[in-house]
């Protein structure tokens, strides 16, 4: 079944004019950000792989005779074996998203609204004196209804703040760029569920 918006007041750039397939949606708890996806949205998934026996060989026991005999012979005291890659784990799905926000009819609530939501989103509640708290609840990402996950890290946010504003001092449109990380990588079971 295709992903549908939730059931919840989603604040930001809702335009019935733009494709779904252009736009992404960030939700934590009862809050759903909606914004325009910007140029330079990407995803990156990276595999941790190394060659821990690069160094191993019997010349490299011996530095200086390795080296010598190399020189003197051509030869190396290197296998194949040296150069095997090890995998050492993969590093959480990552997302550069950049959403885009433009006032039609109300600033307040089509570009304040979301850049406040997103900055609620990223914060912790922790106690003012004492230690304890409460660390900022994950979200759930949908971009272009293709790539959805769930239970993601907003590790960062950075937001212009010199574009025209209106008579109010509401920014008329922004484009906000947010960094997401899942919370851990994904197993191959994982990836078909994130495509919508």
């Amino acid at each position: 079944m295709a992903w549908q918006p939730p059931e919840l007041e989603i604040v930001g750039n809702n335009d019935p004019n733009v494709s779904p397939y252009l736009k992404a949606w960030i939700i934590q708890e009862n809050t759903c950000v909606c914004g325009v996806i910007g140029e330079g949205t990407s995803q990156d998934v990276m595999a941790n792989w190394n060659s821990p026996f690069e160094e191993d060989s019997l010349g490299g026991r011996f530095e200086k005779i390795g080296g010598i005999l190399q020189y003197a012979t051509g030869r190396t005291s290197k296998g194949k074996l040296s150069s095997q890659q090890i995998w050492e784990g993969n590093r959480p799905h990552t997302f550069s998203i950049v959403l885009k926000f433009y006032a039609i009819a109300d600033a307040q609530k089509e570009v304040l609204a979301p850049i406040k939501a997103l900055e609620r989103m990223i914060a912790p509640q922790v106690n003012n004196v004492a230690p304890g708290g409460r660390i900022p609840y994950p979200v759930d990402i949908n971009i272009g209804r293709i790539a959805l996950y769930e239970m993601c890290a907003l590790t960062e946010m950075s937001v212009p703040l010199d574009k025209g504003k209106t008579k109010d001092g509401y920014l008329v449109r922004s484009e906000v760029q947010l960094q997401v990380e899942t919370l851990s990588m994904l197993n191959r079971t994982d990836i078909d569920k994130t495509y919508g």
